[in-house]
């Protein structure tokens, strides 16, 4: 499944691109489904991503990486 950053998440006429603030879990940690796992910052302002299903988190961008949204961040197995 991939955690991707949902495609209306801000206004991307006012700025293209976001960035992952920060990882809450590492690499191969075991997230649950509904589980805030990063933070991506557009616009001045912090955005919550959540894990879309439960299981073991493989981080595909990690922090200070800059993101457009529908970009796939982190993916879980």
């Amino acid at each position: 499944m991939q955690v991707t950053i949902p495609k209306d998440l801000w206004d991307t006429s006012v700025v293209a691109e976001g960035v992952v603030n920060n990882w809450l879990y590492d690499e191969g940690a075991m997230v649950e489904k509904g589980t805030v796992v990063a933070v991506v910052m557009a616009e001045k302002t912090e955005y919550d991503i959540e894990a879309p299903a439960t299981g073991k988190l493989h981080i595909v961008a990690g922090a200070s990486v800059p993101v457009k949204p529908g970009t796939v961040i982190a993916e879980i197995a």
